[in-house]
């Protein structure tokens, strides 16, 4: 199947067998549309007689013909069966009612109509009057991807065109100064003429031949009107050129204006990434397990090191109320002691 690019995109053209009976499907759907259309009109304004009915019979069903294609995405009913549509060449958009009647009406001009579709672009008579043709139909037209561009290569490639325009801009001052060369060259050769023909009418006269004088006197004066106008080119070029010049200049000095800050928005632009860079490494880190392993260990450690206070308290508490007993039982022996001798003494 044949190709054909408008607008930037590839598409297929509709084969002649699928238009044909796409044209014959809608020449039988229009036909029983009006026929419908017609009946009821007829019976809504009570018309009678069989030429007007006729007559309206074949209005709509022209009108349905003509302008079907004229449709939601340029396509009559038999090219939405059979996934055909009419766009335009120029913009690839669908056809509009116009294109759709231009088109269609050429129908009427067979077999010259048909003939015109054996091109390359199986165009109809009608569809080159509206600059249409046909295609496959593709509802969904896979999106490309949209790859960004390093900052630094974009850069780079703005430098090179710049230099590019720069080295055809002083081309083209270049052969603007040729010509200014050439008027002057023309211009200092018409008076350097001039000057020798009068130098032969001067020896003309001296001759006494004031025949060839006024020869060399008329072709003095032709000299002088050719300088003349030379001079005039010659002023107006130098104007050019000395604006062209300035300009030259001016486009030096932005293009090594744009070499010197290409190199700082090149580091600033690393600087960002850079920034970029570790803050969503920041992120990254923070939200990770890394670091709810480090919280866990920190909180184990916290309570493992609050238990190990609070043993130590206890283990404390403890060994005071061991000795406090110690001491206790101490001081009751001592007591016992005391009262066994006071009874000894006593009984003695």
């Amino acid at each position: 199947m044949n190709l054909i690019e408008i607008a930037g995109k590839k598409l297929k053209l509709g084969s002649r067998m699928a238009r044909m009976f796409a044209l014959f499907l809608d020449g039988m759907i229009t036909f029983w549309a009006a026929v419908i259309a017609t009946s009821i009109i007829g019976a809504m304004f009570r018309i009678s007689g069989n030429w007007l009915m006729f007559f309206l019979y074949t209005g709509l069903w022209s009108a349905g013909l003509l302008f079907m294609d004229g449709f939601k995405n340029g396509q009559g009913l038999g090219k939405r069966l059979l996934s055909l549509q009419v766009i335009r060449l120029k913009d690839g958009k669908p056809c509009t009612f116009k294109d759709s009647f231009i088109r269609r009406l050429t129908c009427l001009f067979q077999p010259f109509d048909m003939l015109f579709s054996l091109g390359d672009k199986k165009q109809r008579m009608g569809d080159k009057f509206a600059e249409t043709v046909v295609v496959k139909y593709e509802p969904h037209v896979e999106s490309v991807p949209i790859q960004t561009e390093d900052p630094e290569k974009v850069l780079d490639n703005a430098i090179d065109e710049i230099s590019s325009r720069l080295a055809e801009a002083r081309e083209k001052v270049a052969a603007s100064i040729g010509i200014e060369k050439q008027f002057q060259n023309a211009y200092e050769g018409a008076l350097i003429q001039a000057e020798r023909c009068e130098e032969r009418a001067t020896i003309a006269i001296k001759a006494e031949r004031e025949d060839l004088a006024r020869e060399d006197i008329a072709q003095r004066n032709e000299y002088r009107q050719l300088a003349e106008r030379y001079k005039t080119q010659w002023e107006e070029q130098k104007h050019v050129v000395t604006e062209l010049t300035n300009l030259l200049e001016t486009l030096t000095m932005k293009t090594e204006e744009a070499e010197r800050k290409r190199d700082v928005l090149i580091a600033q632009q690393r600087n960002v990434d850079a920034q970029k860079h570790l803050q969503q490494t920041l992120t990254e880190v923070q939200d990770g397990a890394a670091f709810e392993i480090i919280q866990r260990m920190e909180q184990n450690v916290s309570e493992a090191a609050t238990l190990a206070k609070a043993a130590a308290d206890v283990d404390s508490d403890l060994s005071d109320t061991k000795l406090n007993r110690e001491f206790s039982d101490y001081a009751e022996e001592a007591s016992i002691d005391n009262d066994l001798a006071d009874l000894k003494a006593k009984l003695q």
